[in-house]
C-alpha cells in the first residue's frame, strides 16, 4: 500500500509540473495592468496605474511574452516605435513551482496564479525615490 501511495505521488508531481508548463506554452501572456508604487509623474499626470500614464498606444501597453516548449521565450510589443527596441537575442525561462524565471531578470521571477502571471521590479532610487512596479499579463 506504502509502495501505491508513493508512485501515485510521483505521478502526480510529475503530471502538475508538465500541466504548468503546458499553461505558460499553449497562449501567449499580454499586459493587463501595470501598478506603480510611490504614484508617478509623467508630464502633469501624477497616478499609480503606470499603462494610463504611459499611453494606451505605449510600448508598456502593448507588452507580451510568449513562452516555447524547448526553455525559450519572446518578448515585446507592438505599439508605435517599438520596433526600435527590438531584441532577438535568444532568453531562456525556467520553472520552479510557480515561479518564472526569466533569464533577462532572475531576480525578479514572475509567480503563475491561474491565467495570470504576476512580476515585481524595482528600480535604482531616483532623487532618493524607488519605484515598485507590479505587472500583471493576463493568458490569451
Amino acid at each position: 500500500m506504502k509502495k501505491l501511495i508513493l508512485i501515485l505521488t510521483v505521478c502526480l508531481a510529475f503530471g502538475c509540473k508538465k500541466d504548468l508548463d503546458k499553461t505558460l506554452t499553449k497562449k501567449d501572456w499580454r499586459i493587463e495592468s501595470v501598478t506603480v508604487s510611490p504614484a508617478m509623474t509623467v508630464g502633469k499626470k501624477t497616478s499609480t496605474d503606470y499603462i494610463e500614464l504611459m499611453g494606451p498606444g505605449s510600448c508598456e501597453s502593448n507588452s507580451m511574452i510568449s513562452f516555447s516548449k524547448d526553455g525559450t521565450y519572446t518578448s515585446g510589443s507592438n505599439g508605435a516605435l517599438c520596433d526600435l527596441l527590438a531584441d532577438n537575442s535568444i532568453k531562456t525561462w525556467k520553472r520552479d513551482g510557480d515561479q518564472i524565471f526569466l533569464s533577462v531578470m532572475p531576480e525578479s521571477p514572475m509567480t503563475l496564479k491561474g491565467d495570470r502571471l504576476i512580476q515585481t521590479t524595482s528600480t535604482p532610487a531616483v532623487a532618493g525615490i524607488i519605484y515598485t512596479f507590479v505587472s500583471v499579463y493576463k493568458s490569451r
